[in-house]
């Protein structure tokens, strides 16, 4: 479905994203660990369009998307969650998710996937003439997630979704990543939760200082001493 090939990306003079390799696969939940400053967020920009690629390629249901703009990429299906929820703060929750579909011309889709987002997260619809910018950073949280979720997503990127938030909204953030996979969305994660993100993801690369150090299966990710130790508190 979704693969990068030798990815490289600069900021200025400097290679943050050193020649990677990732694929994904329809259906599946597949994650990005690392430490803070490893080139997971710029990973994900370059995917968006965001950032320019110095070299590589991304390629998307067997189309390359390199030279995209960011809104081409969104109509393709691939939406990005951005860490720090990006949220647009004198909108109404219901302003938000409604920016969220600004593509899309399927009236009668866009109202179920209101429907869809309400019933993901009661309290948007509760709050749904409320100021955004008046939430709980659990409820933005939700707020962004939910905008994305309005775009239609085929491959859904998500960066740093608990982020900040306390563990029981955390807790209740991944049970909604998983249901948003069951309904057939595929999902690249980066989390700093990696002990939450191994319970949840089919496959998951180790990213370190712009390169993929290990990759394997949540179960073989999981029993890795090493990655125990750095990630998973031994």
């Amino acid at each position: 479905m979704f693969k990068i090939r030798d990815l490289e990306v600069n900021y200025g003079y400097v290679n943050v994203i050193k020649g990677i390799n990732l694929d994904i696969k329809e259906g599946q939940i597949v994650s990005i660990l690392g430490a803070n400053g490893a080139g997971k967020t710029t990973t994900l920009k370059s995917i968006s369009g965001l950032v320019p690629i110095a070299g590589g390629s991304i390629e998307f249901q067997g189309e390359k998307i390199n030279s995209l703009s960011p809104d081409k990429i969104v109509s393709k299906g691939i939406v990005h969650c951005p860490e720090g929820r990006k949220i647009f703060p004198q909108l109404t929750v219901e302003e938000n998710l409604k920016i969220g579909a600004y593509l899309r011309k399927d009236k009668e889709k866009i109202k179920e996937d209101f429907h869809m987002v309400y019933e993901y997260f009661p309290r948007l619809k509760e709050r749904n003439r409320q100021l955004a910018g008046t939430l709980s950073g659990g409820e933005q949280q939700m707020l962004a997630i939910g905008r994305g979720l309005m775009a239609a997503p085929k491959l859904f990127i998500m960066d740093e979704p608990s982020l900040g938030l306390a563990p029981i909204v955390v807790k209740d953030i991944f049970e909604i990543i998983k249901e948003i996979n069951k309904r057939g969305v595929t999902i690249l994660l980066v989390e700093q939760n990696a002990f939450q993100t191994v319970k949840i993801s089919d496959y998951i690369y180790i990213l370190e200082t712009g390169n993929i150090s290990l990759a394997g299966t949540a179960e073989e990710i999981g029993k890795n001493e090493s990655i125990k130790k750095s990630y998973l508190g031994g």
